[in-house]
């Protein structure tokens, strides 16, 4: 029984007969697997990528990724899944190609379940190649580390009512730097007015929210208690 291909393609002088075995193995594979996103046509082109290092500035040099003008009926839901590929595109640079590259990652996002649940999320990254794992414990030591390491931070906020009284079903946005008293983050949905709990504009890259007003947001359950993607490099 054949158990790897590998074997088959290490002596490839590109002979007829090679030519004519690589001809039928074609012809035989399903649709689904000559597919442009077929998981393991995206793994292989990952794989030839040269890696290139990581900036460690801060902030750091994170693409920016808007949810409103995904060409997909998700685009006011899928605040994580931006959220998480500019975490991607920041370790594996290149990965999603074009302008809504998101959406690239969107699709992968819903092979494995719904775009809010973490495990979906988790299970993509994975995919893709990056080890990485949710967190409901984090704090500001958590995501200045994962900065100085240069890995940028998806975290979990409450982005509706009053910074005194937050609520909402949440929402993700991007951590790229900090300073002592903010954090510099990619909000894929927009500048947000932590105070009022409202957003002002459409464009959310770059933006410092202080973290007097984010804190509340993020950590509502107390010190500690804030939602996060943290990768492993």
């Amino acid at each position: 029984m054949i158990n790897d291909l590998a074997p088959f393609f290490e002596h490839w002088r590109g002979l007829p007969h090679q030519r004519a075995a690589v001809q039928q193995l074609w012809e035989a594979m399903p649709a689904s697997l000559k597919k442009d996103d077929a998981a393991w046509y995206e793994t292989w082109r990952a794989a030839g990528r040269q890696a290139e290092p990581r900036s460690l500035s801060n902030p750091l040099q994170v693409r920016y990724f808007s949810q409103r003008d995904s060409r997909t009926d998700h685009a006011m839901r899928m605040c994580f899944s931006s959220s998480c590929a500019m975490l991607l595109e920041t370790l594996k640079p290149g990965t999603l190609q074009g302008a809504n590259g998101d959406d690239i990652y969107l699709g992968r996002v819903l092979r494995y379940g719904d775009t809010t649940e973490a495990n979906s999320q988790i299970s993509a990254l994975q995919s893709f190649g990056v080890e990485a794992h949710f967190v409901r414990n984090a704090s500001w030591a958590t995501i200045t580390g994962q900065i100085d390491r240069g890995v940028p931070v998806p975290i979990g906020i409450l982005h509706h009512g009053p910074v005194s009284a937050p609520s909402g079903g949440g929402h993700w946005i991007c951590v790229i730097g900090y300073s002592d008293d903010v954090m510099i983050v990619h909000d894929p949905f927009g500048d947000l007015d932590l105070v009022a709990g409202v957003y002002r504009n459409n464009w959310g890259a770059r933006l410092r929210y202080s973290r007097r007003n984010l804190g509340p947001r993020w950590m509502a359950d107390g010190p500690s208690t804030g939602w996060a993607i943290i990768a492993q490099t």
